[in-house]
């Protein structure tokens, strides 16, 4: 059984997932975004073992510090 090749609708964008810059990708470019995701993932790390770290004395970075002056709001402001 063969499927017709995919042809995206005049009034919708083309999925990200059949786009063919997305997945026919260089593997340069993989690599990149390999290396990216990793330190990404890193920095992410190490900011939540200090953020949940119970002994620590002071503020992680300047956000933390907006947040409990209560000039950042964590919380997701939803409009009905």
């Amino acid at each position: 059984m063969s499927f017709p090749k995919y042809a995206p609708s005049p009034l919708a964008t083309l999925p990200s997932t059949l786009d063919p810059a997305e997945y026919n990708v260089s593997p340069e470019a993989r690599k990149a975004q390999a290396e990216r995701l990793a330190i990404r993932s890193r920095l992410k790390r190490e900011y939540l073992l200090q953020y949940n770290d119970p002994k620590r004395q002071g503020l992680i970075d300047r956000k933390e510090k907006l947040i409990q002056e209560g000039k950042l709001d964590r919380t997701w402001n939803i409009s009905y």
